[in-house]
Parts: structure tokens; C-alpha cells; sequence
């Protein structure tokens, strides 16, 4: 979220020979808030080892996130859209 720290990474990963992207840049700025959309930077997915590493070493790695993707929330059914589709009798049993 720092944009000094995201600058950083992406010199130290332009050093490397690896190309990064910044995500939501724009959108980060419109809403005013670096809380509610997140400035990422992206790789492509063969260079996440060394992109990584390379990131640890230069002392930021604490601030990766994982790139597996949040795990699926199942939902019990019970949402207001389906107990009222249940009640309207056009919903699950």
C-alpha cells in the first residue's frame, strides 16, 4: 500500500530483469482512501520464486501476500434473497 515501498519493489524487481505492473492505481486514488482498493503489483506467474526472493533479500518481504486466492465461503442458503425467493415459492425447497 506504501507507494515508496511498491517503488522500491519495482526497482529491485527491474533490476532482476522481471516486469512488474502496477494494479488499481487510479482507482486507489479516485476513491481517496488506500484502504478500500489496494495498489498491487503483479507479476506473471513464472517469475514468483525469484521475484520473492529477490524481495526478501532487499528487506520487504514481510509485505507479500499470498498469491493462492482467498479460500471459497459457502453460504448456508439462509440469505435474505433466497428466504424471500423461498417465500415467493420460486426458490429452493
Amino acid at each position: 500500500m506504501n507507494p515508496v515501498t511498491l517503488s522500491f519493489a519495482q526497482a529491485v524487481l527491474k533490476d532482476a530483469g522481471i516486469e512488474s505492473f502496477l494494479f488499481d492505481m487510479n482507482a486507489s486514488v479516485l476513491d481517496g482512501s488506500t484502504i478500500l482498493v489496494r495498489k498491487r503489483l503483479m507479476i506473471i506467474d513464472e517469475d514468483e520464486d525469484e521475484a520473492r526472493e529477490l524481495l526478501a533479500a532487499a528487506g520487504i518481504g514481510h509485505e507479500l501476500e499470498s498469491a493462492s486466492p482467498p479460500p471459497f465461503r459457502r453460504t448456508s442458503g439462509n440469505t435474505f434473497a433466497s428466504n424471500l425467493l423461498r417465500k415467493l415459492g420460486i426458490g429452493p425447497k
